[in-house]
């Protein structure tokens, strides 16, 4: 990983713990290709592991992929926790 994917890793870490509130494990977070790109992060939410992967024309589409797929995996857990399972 070069200097600016290390930086666009860190920055997409932080944006995804906001997404996904506290408790959240970032165990592993790969960016291939110059566009398009691909983006996969494996993570720990609510206890189980996760894996999140996105793509999109540049860095910053996919990078707005994952964080609009962790909002998902975020409101899929908020609505386990208020109804069950159904």
């Amino acid at each position: 990983m070069n200097d600016a994917e290390a930086q666009l890793a860190g920055r997409l870490a932080i944006d995804l713990e906001r997404v996904l509130g506290t408790g959240i494990l970032i165990e592993d977070l790969e960016i291939q290709g110059e566009g398009p790109v691909t983006i996969s992060v494996a993570c720990l939410v609510d206890g189980r592991s996760r894996e999140i992967h996105a793509e999109g024309e540049s860095a910053m589409d996919a990078m707005s992929n994952v964080i609009r797929v962790a909002a998902e995996l975020r409101l899929e857990g908020a609505f386990w926790q208020i109804m069950g399972p159904i």
